[in-house]
């Protein structure tokens, strides 16, 4: 399980890498960071696209391989069920896109960098179709996930280049890339809010009801799970994600000292915690009926060290903003100013970074202690 967990999360770089720096090179020097990324990186990258999605494959194939033997399991698993046609479409596309990257010299070919776009794409598809949105809701469930998966490529991708393999800290295109990348990274960022709901809506609703006020309750109910648990966590960081892309993307241009790429490396880092948060989601059992699940799974580990009490099967979750949950929240609006205090006044990173696990830690408790 943690294997699986690491290489979702190592997947997740190589794509953003990989779209990133595609979306760089079919682009004209003038409007793209002075970047440098070896041709070996992003070939490893499309390889590890290629092999890390195998992964949870790899676990379906074990658990069934126990009534029906290895060999059968892996030509079921592989070329009768969804899942594995949709990572032989992955590993197709991977393939072409190695070879595309292998025989040419795509950094002096924004042609050729378009069709590895258009293949990179294609890989976030194969993968979405692998998914477990589409598992539940076919189309409806495959979209919201590609969308969210794409939005997150293409903004993260492009952040994640331009923050570690820009070559020099006063780069003199970062203010044309910046041009055309803050109203992407816009666009971007309301695409990932709209299709991650809609996807979390999918993920944790109950069978055939996928209303609002359900999806609600659900979120609320679900918060004794792994994945609940993993799902608040997630929600929280993306506070200071865009904290410090508001940052990055306007205020930062007002204020004398500011050094954008050391900040847009502060903002990957927060982007890599959400990666990680989701990788984890990813392996966990996403609690559509909370009765049968606290059956079946029992409840989170750290819900029960924080709750600290017994968690019988028909668990319902209220909330009651009891004095200690209002002082986390104070708390954390504390360690937000403080964070935003940090940027204006180009304090070092690491202290940054240290406020946004104090806001982190803070809302987490804020919202775990008002539960009764």
């Amino acid at each position: 399980m943690v294997i699986v967990w690491i290489t979702e999360f190592l997947l997740y770089i190589c794509l953003c890498l990989l779209m990133g720096t595609l979306i760089f090179y079919s682009l004209s020097v003038e409007k793209r960071p002075s970047f440098f990324i070896s041709k070996r990186l992003l070939l490893w990258a499309t390889a590890g696209t290629g092999l890390l999605s195998f992964a949870p494959i790899v676990n379906t194939i074990i658990v069934m391989a126990d009534g029906i033997g290895l060999w059968v399991s892996f030509k079921n698993v592989i070329f009768v069920f969804e899942v594995g046609q949709a990572w032989l479409f992955t590993l197709a596309m991977a393939l072409l896109l190695f070879g595309l990257i292998y025989f040419n010299t795509l950094e002096n070919d924004p042609f050729l960098s378009k069709i590895g776009v258009v293949l990179c794409i294609l890989l976030i598809a194969g993968y979405a179709r692998a998914g477990h949105a589409s598992s539940l809701l076919n189309y409806t469930g495959f979209a919201a996930h590609f969308m969210h998966l794409l939005a997150v490529a293409v903004w993260g991708g492009c952040l994640l280049v331009a923050a570690w393999f820009t070559q020099g800290l006063g780069n003199t295109n970062w203010l044309s890339f910046l041009k055309w990348y803050t109203p992407l990274a816009i666009v971007s960022v309301i695409v990932v809010i709209a299709a991650g709901l809609l996807t979390m809506n999918i993920d944790i609703a109950k069978p055939l009801d996928h209303s609002v006020s359900s999806t609600i309750t659900q979120y609320k109910q679900g918060l004794f799970s792994n994945y609940g648990q993993a799902l608040l966590i997630k929600h929280i960081l993306v506070i200071p994600l865009l904290l410090y892309a508001l940052f990055n993307g306007f205020l930062g241009k007002r204020l004398k000292k500011y050094q954008s790429i050391k900040w847009a490396r502060v903002e990957s880092i927060v982007i890599l915690f959400i990666f990680a948060v989701t990788a984890f989601m990813g392996q966990q059992p996403p609690p559509h009926q909370p009765e049968q699940y606290i059956n079946l799974y029992g409840p989170s580990p750290l819900f029960t060290v924080i709750y600290q009490s017994k968690v019988p099967s028909d668990f319902s979750v209220h909330f009651s903003w009891t004095p200690t949950s209002l002082i986390f929240i104070g708390f954390s609006l504390l360690f937000l100013i403080m964070m935003a205090s940090s940027v204006i006044k180009s304090s070092p990173r690491l202290v940054s970074l240290l406020m946004a696990l104090g806001f982190l830690a803070s809302a987490y408790f804020a919202t775990m202690s008002a539960i009764v």
